[in-house]
């Protein structure tokens, strides 16, 4: 039993003594008597049930003195009511009273703790990472390097449209430059959890990047037109935020009283599905005009660059993102294919979402080549798949070495 549960248990078992004690001290009262430890040994003497005679020693001369108290029905009546009353009134005050202050004592606690808890735990992450960095460090450093020449190129990239004048395909390079970057944030925190041993939750950011790079490709091929759609779809997205704010404060979205900024948004709204169509208003209303689909799904995008299917890897990282129990009990950090359920970090099952995460950045960088022929970009497209060829490389042999140093060890465990 909880301390907290058996303090309110001690406690609620007082409470009709608490109202015997009320009534005891006023029938003392009415007969001029106030004397508080007199009134403490009444109580405890009449709440025990005794029937033998109560005796006190009051501190005056010898003289025996009769006291004379008795409990009519009324009496009784009057305590069960006041003690349901404060059953149904005053404990659950109690009770909340009583959690507050043990919750604030346990918080004191864990600061009196914390100082020395972080610099241990801290201590505990640098030397995991290290252990990680030993077996892991070659993949997961060319994956960095892939990262950072990526971004180099975004950079220049950006620069070079800043300074064009060049009209056509314009608003598409725009798009593409916005999800290249998207692109790099989304692989410096893949990069950043494979770091601290977060496998699962990279993979469940990989699947984001897998959908910019589809989206990317999709507006590569379509040019301008679904790229102007795409930027401005931005204003259906916002709208449903709203919507959404309104639905969770119980309010109706009522699109003829709207005022200020939201009343704003609903005629950009307006606006833009006028001038795409009322399939614009979609999840992927942007692409229903070049697909010539009402209702366009994501699979429906890559089906029009080519990629007929998911890749089986992208409907397994939807598990790291959902709450289904394959999710929860079947980890990347799995070795020997047995569910594995743990709340923390590990040195296992890097190899898939850093291998990934290699592939899709690689082919949302791609497009800002173009088909250039010059022979820089040539030699950075190439050294750009050198670095992706190696991180596949390096993270599949650290995962191959993991899985027999693990096998190994299990067996030299079960032969004990």
């Amino acid at each position: 039993m909880s301390k907290l549960k058996k303090h309110l248990e001690e406690n609620l078992k007082d409470i009709p003594k608490h109202f015997v004690r009320k009534l005891i001290a006023q029938k003392l009262a009415d007969q001029g008597i106030e004397n508080s430890s007199l009134l403490s040994a009444l109580t405890e003497h009449i709440s025990s049930g005794s029937s033998e005679d109560f005796h006190w020693d009051d501190g005056e001369p010898d003289i025996t003195k009769k006291l004379s108290i008795s409990f009519t029905d009324e009496d009784g009546h009057r305590i069960e009511k006041e003690v349901s009353a404060f059953l149904k009134d005053g404990l659950p005050k109690v009770i909340e009273n009583t959690l507050r202050e043990s919750a604030k004592s346990f918080v004191r606690s864990l600061d009196r703790r914390w100082p020395e808890q972080k610099v241990e735990e801290r201590g505990d992450m640098r030397h995991f990472r290290d252990r990680l960095e030993l077996r892991w460090g070659k993949g997961l450093d060319a994956l960095h390097m892939l990262l950072i020449s990526s971004r180099e190129i975004g950079q220049n990239y950006a620069e070079k449209l800043s300074r064009s004048r060049a009209k056509s395909g314009r608003i598409k390079r725009q798009a593409l430059v916005i999800l290249h970057m998207r692109a790099c944030q989304t692989t410096l925190e893949i990069v950043t959890l494979l770091g601290n041993g977060l496998a699962d939750g990279a993979f469940a950011r990989w699947r984001t990047l897998y959908e910019i790079s589809v989206v990317a490709f999709l507006i590569d091929k379509f040019g301008d037109s679904v790229a102007e759609q795409y930027l401005a779809h931005e204003v259906v997205s916002l709208r449903e935020t709203v919507i959404n704010e309104f639905k969770h404060a119980g309010i109706t979205y009522d699109e003829k009283n709207l005022r200020g900024e939201i009343k704003d948004l609903q005629d950009e709204f307006e606006a833009a599905t006028d001038a795409y169509g009322r399939s614009f208003a979609g999840p992927y209303g942007w692409a229903a005009s070049c697909l010539n689909l009402k209702s366009p799904r994501f699979q429906d995008l890559e089906e029009a660059i080519g990629w007929k299917a998911l890749p089986p890897n992208y409907k397994a990282s939807s598990h790291r993102i959902h709450a289904g129990i394959v999710g929860a009990v079947r980890s990347l950090s799995t070795i020997g294919g047995q569910p594995f359920i743990h709340a923390g970090a590990s040195n296992a099952g890097l190899e898939t979402p850093a291998s990934n995460t290699a592939y899709s950045l690689l082919h949302v960088t791609s497009l800002l080549f173009g088909k250039s022929s010059d022979l820089e970009v040539q030699i950075q497209m190439q050294a750009l798949v050198i670095l992706r060829d190696r991180v596949v490389r390096e993270c599949g042999k650290a995962a191959k070495t993991l899985e027999k140093d693990e096998l190994e060890i299990r067996s030299g465990l079960s032969e004990l």
